[in-house]
C-alpha cells in the first residue's frame, strides 16, 4: 500500500472532504464506521435517485480493509477513499456510467431474514463457485 503513504492529510479532513464531495451530490446520509476487530473501515451513504419516474433511495456500504491500525494507517485509508469516491462521481459527471453500474457491488441488498451485505458480498461465493466448478449458473439476489 504505497499509495498515500506518506500523506500529511489528517483522516478527519479527509473524512470533511468526503462528506463535502457526498454532499454536492445531494448527498446527506454518511456514515464512517472503524470496526477495530474486524480491521475495516466502512463508509454508508444513501444516494437518491428517480427510477421509472419514482423516487427511491440507494443504500451503499463501502468496506475497506484496514492493513494499518496507526494514525497515518487511518489517514492513508481515508484518502484512498476520498479520491476512490471522487474519481467514481467524476466518471458519472462525464457520462461514462450511470450510478447503479459504476456503485453495484457497494449497493446494500437485504435477505428475507433482513441481514444487509452489499451485491458484491452475496454475489462474489456464487460467481467463484461457478468459476471453481467450471460451469454458469444462476446468480440468485439472495439465497
Amino acid at each position: 500500500m504505497k499509495a498515500y503513504k506518506n500523506t500529511k492529510v489528517n483522516w478527519a479532513k479527509s473524512q470533511a472532504l468526503i462528506g463535502k464531495l457526498l454532499d454536492s451530490r445531494g448527498i446527506k446520509d454518511v456514515r464512517f464506521t472503524f470496526l477495530q476487530t474486524q480491521f475495516q473501515l466502512i463508509c454508508e451513504f444513501n444516494y437518491p435517485v428517480v427510477i421509472e419516474k419514482k423516487d427511491a433511495i440507494i443504500g451503499i456500504r463501502i468496506l475497506i480493509p484496514i492493513k494499518d491500525e496507526s494514525e497515518q494507517g487511518k489517514n492513508q485509508i481515508h484518502r484512498a477513499l476520498f479520491y476512490y469516491l471522487k474519481s467514481k462521481f467524476e466518471a458519472l459527471d462525464f457520462g461514462l456510467v450511470e450510478f447503479i453500474q459504476e456503485f453495484m457491488a457497494h449497493i446494500i441488498v437485504v435477505d428475507k431474514s433482513g441481514t444487509s451485505k452489499t451485491a458484491y458480498q452475496v454475489f462474489s461465493p456464487q460467481y467463484n463457485r461457478s468459476l471453481i466448478e467450471g460451469k454458469q449458473g444462476e446468480i440468485k439476489m439472495i439465497e
